[in-house]
This record gives structure tokens, sequence and C-alpha cells, in this order.
């Protein structure tokens, strides 16, 4: 029989938020059906000076692989409206 050794764990959780995320709803049309998606976008720095990483949320859960697989397409798309002075920014 193995000897068990107490654990003590600690949970810290900062009551300051470390970044503020942005929710961007969007859609492919993919062979006459439509698959909505959030694109949530941290506002923000690290401390290391990093940019912090977008990340694309399917509304469902059933999303075909090829349209799944379509994430980067996504982002660069998302990063070229963003760039683009011709789009109004909303504060």
């Amino acid at each position: 029989m193995e000897n068990k050794k107490d654990v003590i764990s600690q949970i810290v959780i900062n009551k300051e938020p470390s970044f503020i995320e942005k929710w961007h709803e969007g859609h492919i049309e993919y062979n006459g059906e439509k698959y909505q998606f959030w694109l949530l976008h941290p506002e923000g720095v690290d401390p290391h000076g990093n940019d912090y990483e977008c990340e694309i949320r399917w509304f469902f859960k059933h999303v075909p692989r090829e349209v799944r697989m379509m994430y980067n397409y996504i982002l660069e798309s998302f990063k070229q409206t963003i760039d683009d002075p011709r789009v109004k920014k909303s504060n």
C-alpha cells in the first residue's frame, strides 16, 4: 500500500480582469447552409508586449470539418477588416 501524503493546494484569482474581450458575431455560408460563430477579440497587450490571440467559437456543436478548417481564413478576414481605414471603428 502506498503512503499517501497530504496535498496542499491553493487557488488564486485576481479581482481585476487581466484583459477585456470583445465578441463579434459572424457566419460562413457553405453548401447553402449558414454556420454562425463568435470571434473573441481580447483587447490589450500582455506584460511582455505580445497581442492576445483571437479565438473562434461556433454557435452550435455540429459544424462540418470543412467549415471548421476555415478558422485561419476567418481570423485573417477579421484582421483585414479591423486594419481597413474605410471601416468605421466603434468604441
